[in-house]
């Protein structure tokens, strides 16, 4: 019999619709799904440790996902399914991505637009195109199924490189991250461009055992840039985070000015330089030869670029790294290593 590890933490695959309101249910339509889909051969132990939509996640409630696959893993499953709300999907596989970034299991992340019970529901063929991963590819490490508006496929993704969902039409963009195959008819065809080989993979992800001294901080802030940001809001004297991501613009760049100092990230880093706060930024290129005035002007303070990866891979490094370890050389080494594939060409 094979056996499957399934974990449900709530989002709109396990949702219903009553009315126009969507939310998560308790009699859990998914397990109904599954029990009546599924290949009868597949033995799944199935857990529940959150039961929310996933804009209400947060970092505790990933340490609560990783606890329950520890306190629940069996040497025999082929793999784990965590099923996952879309809205902070990019997040989760970012985070999940690192704290199995050696495992050697495939873990794949499953998402859906409408609730299960409606039959134009992309769930149906991600939950599919994820159980024929883990039975017929075997492939270790962290992924995520997704099928795009009007596709009639679903598209396979390395966790780590997975990208938030458009706002306005729901694609998951795969200009940067690239696809690293595609399920249709049954049938997987990878892709080699911009991805790392099986074997590749194989070799990285080599553990059989999990990363139990792994965990993830609430404590790590973000600041969004924007015209007009002013950081005098930012009052971090009676509450300090671990460590700040500053985002910055898509060409690398924020607010370097000097007549508007409130309005400058250069003065917000002085004070933190000050207070002793780990200062990063991201996404940044890590292929740019050519550079603006602005981000030179930040280079020479006191700030660490986390180039190369996603955002949402930036933010769940810190939160692992200034939780799990207390020696900063540990967290620079872990920030810098190419965990699990989330280094991109951009």
């Amino acid at each position: 019999m094979k056996k499957i590890l399934l974990i449900l933490t709530g989002g709109t695959i396990g949702s219903e619709k009553k009315g126009n309101i969507i939310n998560v249910s308790k009699n859990n339509s998914l397990v109904s799904f599954l029990l009546k889909n599924s290949d009868k051969k597949i033995n799944y132990k199935i857990v529940q440790p959150i039961n929310i939509l996933s804009e209400n996640a947060i970092p505790e409630d990933w340490n609560n996902i990783v606890k329950c696959v520890e306190e629940n893993w069996e040497n025999d499953f082929l793999g784990i399914i965590i099923t996952h709300g879309t809205d902070t999907l990019s997040f989760a596989s970012a985070a999940l991505s690192q704290y199995f970034s050696n495992f050697n299991k495939p873990v794949v992340l499953v998402s859906s637009d409408k609730p299960l019970k409606d039959r134009r529901a992309s769930g149906r063929l991600n939950l599919k195109a994820a159980i024929n991963f883990i039975i017929k590819i075997k492939l270790p490490g962290v992924y995520v199924p997704y099928k795009n508006p009007k596709k009639n496929f679903v598209s396979i993704f390395i966790g780590s490189r997975v990208k938030q969902i458009n706002s306005y039409d729901n694609i998951l963009d795969t200009r940067v991250s690239g696809i690293f195959c595609n399920f249709k008819n049954n049938n997987f065809i990878f892709f080699k461009k911009k991805n790392p080989s099986k074997n590749t993979i194989k070799r990285n992800c080599n553990s059989s055992k999990l990363n139990k001294n792994l965990r993830f901080s609430n404590n790590v802030m973000i600041i969004r840039p924007y015209p007009g940001l002013n950081y005098n809001l930012y009052n971090l004297n009676k509450i300090k985070p671990k460590a700040i991501l500053h985002e910055l613009y898509h060409s690398g760049t924020t607010n370097t000015r000097n007549d508007k100092k409130n309005l400058s990230l250069v003065k917000f880093i002085k004070e933190n330089n000050f207070r002793n706060i780990p200062f990063f930024i991201s996404p940044i290129s890590s292929k740019k030869k050519n550079i603006y005035a602005s981000l030179k002007h930040l280079l020479k303070l006191n700030v660490k670029c986390l180039s190369g990866i996603t955002f949402e891979t930036a933010y769940a490094k810190l939160t692992l790294a200034y939780e799990s370890f207390n020696n900063e050389k540990e967290k620079i080494l872990f920030l810098k290593k190419n965990n699990f594939f989330e280094k991109i060409d951009f």
